[in-house]
């Protein structure tokens, strides 16, 4: 064969093979139809707070209108977005659209947008450059535009498709920002040259052409520019260690940071964390939950014992809507456990009983409970356990919060057990959440119960924004506050 031939069977290959590819990656309206159907069957047949904020009716029509959508062919990436949106209404933070392999593959290998950001008050600003060579888009900058796209029309984009906890913008807030590069490529478009236009005050105009980086690569080389910023965040991140307990002004205000509820050991470091602030005889307590995406349930119940002094209800009462999922694919013990554990709920669906989960009935106080002054840090990252931590101190104790209103909803959330699904042709996941976890609240001298407003997360007493400014200048505003607090 000659090498002219060999060529151009080469490249009719190529072209065949990415047409192959381009149509596999697009659904037919039969086949969108047919994975929107089998996601909202099983959605309402096994979700534990379906109807916890948006009303049946309003849900329902909402979702006829998204199926009537899907009257025309879609890319994988098109569906993912519209159904995501349609979830959004659900108004449960742990519902989230997994994708399927093949694009969970093709992120990874990516050029994503090379800058990592903050959303403050609205505004996108660039926390750190992990481009090689640029050195004009700098930490502290506000983003105007990405490829000619207005940033308000993009954060705008985005947000439909994060599903927050009720009524709560923070926490919507914190996951577009944390993960920005990877929600743009999946949501706005996908490409691995950004230009984008950034500001510095209101007459400092930069225009940048960057090239992408994939996730591997963020990060293993640091900017110059971003130097200052990285080195301060990392130093007033401290510890890396899921519990961390340090001391300020001598022994007297401890400050214990707890990233996750989480890890084998967490309810003995917790207990010697403890035992060391009664052996110093702190007077104060500073508690860091800021980012804290939540975890074990019972760890949650040991951090709030260490401040209760008499017995405590932490969950008023756990309720699953079905005991026998259909298209769940768990082993017989779990069904059989499912069965055996619940009761009929009076209103409908089965409560979850003690057997089932130990927080569900009256708990019992640490044995030596920390009785001096609490401050709480939060944030939109404080969410699902980290957040019922929060409502049981907020309506049990004198504790003062500072930051900003938790992620997760003071009166619960839809979490714990799950039967995930994998939808027929787009390969996409959707893990079901069937937990509907309601919060026993207790009475304080605050006014307990009346300070939770339905729909909502924990507010803070002092509100403190977290801000690229700050960590550059290596100010930890929220902690600077609590301390205020304390001296106070």
């Amino acid at each position: 064969m000659s090498r002219m031939r060999v060529v151009s069977t080469v490249i009719a290959l190529a072209l065949a093979l990415s047409v192959a590819a381009a149509q596999s990656s697009t659904l037919r309206p039969a086949q969108l139809q047919e994975d929107f159907d089998t996601l909202r069957r099983a959605v309402e047949e096994a979700h534990g707070g379906l109807y916890r904020f948006t009303p049946r009716a309003e849900l329902s029509r909402l979702f006829d209108a998204t199926r009537g959508q899907l009257d025309r062919p879609m890319t994988r990436f098109e569906f993912h977005t519209l159904v995501s949106e349609a979830l959004s209404a659900i108004r449960d933070g742990h519902t989230r659209l997994e994708l399927d392999d093949a694009t969970t593959a093709e992120l990874g290998a990516a050029k994503l947008l090379p800058l990592r950001v903050t959303l403050e008050r609205g505004r996108l600003i660039v926390a750190s450059n992990d481009t090689v060579a640029n050195t004009s888009v700098q930490p502290g900058m506000e983003l105007v535009s990405i490829n000619g796209r207005p940033v308000p029309e993009i954060v705008a984009a985005i947000s439909k498709t994060i599903s927050p906890d009720g009524f709560i913008e923070t926490g919507k807030a914190s996951r577009l920002a944390r993960s920005f590069p990877q929600l743009y490529w999946l949501v706005v478009e996908q490409g691995g040259t950004f230009t984008v236009v950034a500001k510095e005050g209101e007459n400092h105009t930069v225009l940048a052409t960057l090239n992408g980086v994939t996730t591997a690569e963020r990060g293993k080389q640091t900017n110059p520019v971003s130097l200052t910023y990285l080195t301060n965040a990392a130093k007033l991140d401290s510890s890396r260690e899921t519990i961390s307990l340090t001391f300020l002004q001598g022994d007297a205000v401890g400050v214990l940071r707890i990233r996750a509820f989480e890890g084998a050991t967490f309810v003995s470091v917790l207990s010697g964390a403890f035992d060391t602030l009664a052996s110093k005889k702190s007077t104060a307590l500073i508690l860091d939950l800021r980012g804290n995406g939540g975890g074990v349930d019972m760890y949650g119940v040991a951090l709030v014992s260490q401040f209760m002094r008499a017995p405590f209800q932490y969950f008023d009462r756990v309720i699953v809507t079905t005991v026998r999922p259909s298209f769940a694919t768990w082993n017989a013990d779990t069904f059989s456990a499912l069965r055996s554990g619940t009761t009929p709920a009076p209103d409908g669906g089965f409560l979850i009983g003690h057997a089932l989960h130990p927080a569900v009935g009256v708990l019992q106080p640490a044995s030596r409970p920390f009785t001096g002054k609490l401050v709480v840090l939060i944030d939109g990252g404080t969410f699902s356990t980290s957040a019922d931590v929060c409502a049981q101190l907020r309506s049990r104790t004198d504790a003062v919060f500072v930051g900003e209103e938790t992620g997760g909803a003071a009166e619960g959330n839809t979490s714990g057990l799950n039967a995930q699904i994998v939808l027929p042709h787009s390969g996409m996941k959707l893990k079901v959440q069937m937990y509907g976890y309601w919060n026993a609240f207790g009475q304080n001298p605050r006014g307990g119960a009346a300070a939770l407003p339905a729909g909502r997360g924990i507010q803070p007493d002092y509100t403190v924004v977290k801000t690229v400014a700050d960590t550059l200048q290596g100010v930890d505003a929220g902690l600077k506050q609590a301390l205020a607090v304390i001296r106070k």
